[in-house]
C-alpha cells in the first residue's frame, strides 16, 4: 500500500477496493497517541461481518511506551491508568491480524490514518496484515455522487445523517461497528460517480 507518507509497507501491503460490492469484511478502527505515522496505538477495535451480519468482535487496549496526553484522553476517554496493565502493540497486533485474516478491511479515513500507522508498527514487528482496504471516507469524497444536505464527512456526523445509533465515538470498537453500518448505508444508497 502506497500511503500518503510515500512509504511502501512491507507487512501491510493493502490495495484499495473502490466499490462497495461485497457483504463480508472486517471493519476496524484504532485510537492513537497522536496523528503522526509513528504515533503509538492505544486501542484496536474491529467487528467481523459475514453476509451482512456482525458475527464477532475484537477490542483491546494497548499499553504505549509514552504517556497518553491529556488532549488524547479528552478525545478518546482513554487514560494512562486504563492501559497500565494492557499488553503492548507487539502482542496485540498479531492478535488483530489473526482476527482479521485475509478479509477485506473497512475503515473510515483508513487509508490516510489507520493504515499508515498500523503499517508502521506491522513493519517494526513483522506482523503481516493481509486484507485489502475499502475506505468509506475516500468513497464519499471521490467515488460517489454527493448526498443532499450532507455537511460533513466526520463519522459522528454521518451516523446522525444516516440514522446510525452509536453510544460513543473515538473508541475503537464503537467506531468500527459504526463504520460497518455506514458501509451498508453507502452500499445501498450511494450512486457511483460517472467516469
Amino acid at each position: 500500500m502506497e500511503d500518503l507518507f510515500g512509504k511502501k509497507e512491507k507487512f501491510f501491503p493493502a490495495r484499495e477496493i473502490k466499490k462497495p460490492d461485497f457483504s463480508s469484511f472486517v471493519a476496524f478502527d484504532i485510537e492513537t497517541t497522536g496523528l503522526k505515522r509513528k504515533s503509538e496505538i492505544i486501542e484496536i477495535g474491529a467487528v467481523k461481518v459475514i453476509n451482512g451480519s456482525i458475527t464477532d468482535s475484537f477490542s483491546e487496549l494497548v499499553k504505549p511506551k509514552e504517556l497518553i496526553s491529556p488532549v488524547i484522553t479528552s478525545v478518546t476517554g482513554i487514560t494512562n491508568k486504563m492501559v497500565q496493565n494492557a499488553d503492548g502493540i507487539s502482542a496485540v497486533l498479531p492478535r488483530f491480524a489473526r482476527f482479521a485474516g485475509n478479509n477485506v478491511l473497512v475503515g473510515h479515513n483508513a487509508l490516510s490514518f489507520d493504515c499508515p500507522i498500523m503499517g508502521h508498527w506491522a513493519d517494526i514487528y513483522g506482523v503481516y496484515i493481509g486484507g485489502d482496504v475499502f475506505d468509506t471516507l475516500r468513497f464519499l469524497r471521490y467515488r460517489c455522487e454527493p448526498f443532499p444536505g450532507m455537511e460533513s464527512r466526520m463519522l459522528s456526523y454521518l451516523c446522525e445523517y444516516f440514522g446510525i445509533v452509536s453510544d460513543t465515538f473515538h473508541r475503537a470498537a464503537a467506531d468500527a461497528e459504526a463504520t460497518a453500518k455506514l458501509y451498508f448505508e453507502l452500499q445501498q444508497k450511494a450512486v457511483p460517480k460517472k467516469t
